[in-house]
């Protein structure tokens, strides 16, 4: 029994030991943390925003930053970017950093999603005239007749995670739930009064609160680069649902009348669109949907009337209001936060239906005129067609004897000539009968 008990208190020990010894590997290459980076953010939260969080934290551990200052402007956004951004606080806290949130400049707010990372933050500043709050959540995909219940839920588990992250930080978690379960925001005196926040900054500008917070005057204001704006442009589901249809636009124009380059274009945009609806997490019958819809649309050069396009953009639409069904949230714990609840903060805008309306109804009538033109050139003449210019004359280019070939130029143009007589170059000649490409020619007698 002893030396079970002894055995164990040693493995008790070293387990102990495990997570000081990683902390302790994690700080040996900086030894001195008190520096500081920024980064600000004005845009709604997605998973463009997500990759500029997850980019900062990473720039700061490996300048040995021990202090990021975000300034945050928000409206809110998707759950699923919301809670990959408060992933990398918590990962940056996890090092020993501090991460400071400053609503700013004056007019600036934290709103729905945005609450929440603010929330996360070791400490929250807001500046006159700032707001932050209204963070109930918008829940989709409710089974009929499960409204009230499953509605109620999920604003409890919401309200539940916001207080969780409240409380982690030393703040007023039962203020900070009003704001999910009553829609309740502060402006900045009242939210300093009722512990949602640290401290009011007394200034109006981004440079003021920095100058208040210590950050040392030359210090560099980093916002999203090119593949974080990207990666919002695509991962918004109006742009990817668009680009995909004007994709295929583009290819069905090009079927039309070929140039290769609308097809590679549109084959582009199209895997452009589908990178957007991975990035979102669309649904994969969203998706496959929208891929039938195009196949139909693509049908419509076999078809005729527009029936074929109209049907294709028809199972579009379907498949692109199923884009907004988000799927849940992945779900895990960390050390100051629970399991963050499912569901998103971003609905349907009303300008969505109108634009794809405007764009499925632009395709089938596209279709239907492009057909059109392409039934009128077959009934042309190809210009190049060698049978339209039997009775034609021209005037040989060479001399010719009987059997054998030679060049005669034949309306405007040098064709390959032969004859059952000899001719010689100058003779004017009429046009007999077409063998492939080569005219068969009499000599006009002058």
């Amino acid at each position: 029994m002893r030396r079970l008990s002894g055995l164990l208190l040693i493995a008790v020990l070293i387990a102990l030991a495990i997570p000081m010894v990683a902390t302790n590997a994690q700080n040996q290459g900086c030894p001195n943390k008190s520096s500081y980076y920024v980064a600000s953010l004005n845009a709604d939260i997605d998973p463009g925003t997500a990759d500029f969080m997850a980019s900062t934290v990473s720039n700061a551990e490996s300048l040995c930053a021990g202090h990021i200052v975000f300034v945050l402007v928000t409206n809110g956004g998707d759950g699923a970017s919301m809670e990959s951004m408060i992933s990398s606080i918590e990962s940056y806290q996890e090092w020993g950093g501090n991460f400071s949130t400053v609503i700013a400049p004056q007019g600036g707010y934290a709103f729905s999603a945005g609450s929440y990372i603010a929330e996360s933050s070791n400490d929250i500043y807001m500046e006159p005239g700032t707001t932050i709050g209204s963070a109930t959540p918008i829940v989709s995909g409710i089974p009929t007749g499960e409204e009230n219940t499953t509605m109620t839920k999920d604003i409890n588990a919401f309200a539940s995670y916001m207080m969780t992250l409240t409380q982690s930080n030393g703040r007023n978690a039962t203020a900070t739930g009003l704001m999910v379960t009553n829609g309740v925001s502060y402006p900045d005196d009242q939210a300093l009064g009722e512990n949602v926040i640290n401290g009011v900054i007394n200034s109006t500008t981004v440079q003021g609160a920095l100058d208040y917070l210590g950050v040392p005057a030359n210090t560099p204001i980093n916002t999203p680069g090119i593949r974080s704006s990207l990666i919002s442009v695509l991962s918004n589901p109006n742009v990817s649902s668009l680009l995909f249809l004007l994709g295929v636009f583009a290819v069905l124009f090009d079927i039309y009348h070929p140039t290769i380059i609308l097809s590679v274009v549109g084959v582009a945009v199209i895997v452009a669109a589908l990178f957007g609806f991975g990035v979102f997490g669309a649904s994969p019958l969203a998706v496959i949907l929208m891929i039938i819809g195009a196949a139909f649309i693509f049908l419509e050069v076999k078809t005729a009337h527009g029936i074929s396009a109209t049907v294709g953009v028809v199972i579009f639409i379907i498949g692109f209001l199923l884009v907004y069904q988000f799927p849940p949230a992945a779900t895990g714990s960390s050390p100051t936060s629970t399991p963050p609840p499912t569901g998103t903060f971003q609905g349907i805008p009303d300008i969505t239906y109108g634009l794809i309306a405007a764009l499925g109804i632009t395709i089938v009538i596209g279709s239907i005129y492009l057909r059109s033109i392409r039934d009128a050139l077959k009934k042309r003449p190809k210009v190049n067609e060698p049978t339209v210019l039997i009775g034609r004359e021209g005037r040989m280019e060479s001399d010719l004897r009987a059997g054998e070939r030679g060049v005669a130029m034949v309306a405007s143009e040098e064709w390959s000539v032969t004859s059952s007589q000899d001719l010689l170059r100058g003779d004017s000649i009429r046009v007999k009968g077409v063998t492939g490409q080569t005219l068969a020619v009499e000599k006009v007698e002058q």
